[in-house]
């Protein structure tokens, strides 16, 4: 079972003149930027920007967390880099228990130092090649790193699962020199029933490739932040694309109104997302205001 939910809110974009729109601005000063330069400049911008609510209900497995309002370098009582356009629904001390933390990669927006280190040593991690130094400072005693086409069979509670890691079009850097870490997306197989988490990633055949004639319950996929990053994300139409490669019955869209990383309209992502999937609306996991999903017992 995997329960989330979400709530929303717009953003609106001008028009800067007849010859060049906000977003082509936009466009065109976030690709001259260098990256530490980038981070500076979403701290100072998101600084004066209103924070809208975002609900997500933790489960045992929970993917890529992060619990603040900010993302980027943490310096002495300050983190250089976006905010955060919604609130996570939960605090940490309103969780669940959490037996596994699954880490796809060392972007900040995904493996997050501060949130991390609120985890008991219980809980178990899997993450990508290279990136175990990352989690130096968490309580963390068991971290299983994953390469491509490896998988390991776990006992959680009783409950086992099965993960393995397979190679989406992304890249895995921190710091841009730090080219060698790895990163991963998963398929989480239990009792017969298999889930994808397709993390980042641009598109790729590597979803078809997992297609085996069963189907996979749920595939989740990043929607967002394609704009001007469109080789490393995917449009919504091309998570939908890779979905469906993979023989997935439900998606569910991430990855977009959390952090501001990109320059695409708010609301486009989940708008072209839906109009893919216009033909099997019910296919699709999560779309609105404080919808919960839960896989069938059934297919």
């Amino acid at each position: 079972m995997l329960q989330t939910a979400a709530i929303f809110s717009r953003v609106h974009f001008r028009v800067i003149s007849s010859m060049e729109t906000e977003r082509e601005r936009a466009r065109r000063e976030i690709t001259r930027r260098s990256w530490l330069a980038h981070l500076w400049h979403e701290w100072v911008v998101e600084s004066r920007r209103p924070i809208a609510l975002i609900n997500f209900f933790g489960v045992t497995i929970l993917t890529d967390p992060v619990l603040f309002s900010r993302i980027g370098i943490r310096l002495p009582f300050l983190t250089i880099g976006p905010k955060r356009l919604t609130k996570p629904a939960l605090i940490f001390t309103e969780l669940p228990p959490i037996d596994l933390v699954l880490l796809s990669h060392a972007h900040f927006d995904h493996i997050d130092r501060r949130t991390l280190k609120l985890f008991s040593e219980s809980t178990r991690v899997i993450t990508a090649k290279r990136t175990h130094d990352l989690l130096r400072g968490t309580k963390f005693t068991e971290v299983i790193e994953l390469g491509w086409n490896e998988s390991i069979s776990l006992t959680l509670r009783g409950r086992t699962l099965e993960i393995r890691a397979f190679q989406p079009k992304h890249w895995g850097a921190r710091m841009q020199y730090d080219i060698h870490r790895g990163y991963n997306s998963y398929v989480i197989s239990r009792n017969n029933r298999r889930i994808i988490y397709g993390s980042d990633t641009a598109m790729t055949d590597a979803f078809a490739k997992l297609n085996d004639g069963a189907p996979y319950d749920l595939a989740i996929m990043g929607i967002g932040a394609y704009d001007p990053w469109i080789w490393a994300h995917s449009t919504p139409e091309q998570a939908v694309a890779m979905a469906d490669a993979a023989g997935a019955r439900f998606i569910m869209p991430v990855h977009h109104q959390t952090f501001r990383l990109s320059i695409e309209p708010f609301r486009e992502p989940i708008e072209r997302f839906t109009r893919a999937l216009v033909k099997t609306p019910e296919r699709i996991a999560l779309r609105e205001i404080g919808e919960t999903f839960v896989l069938p017992n059934s297919r």
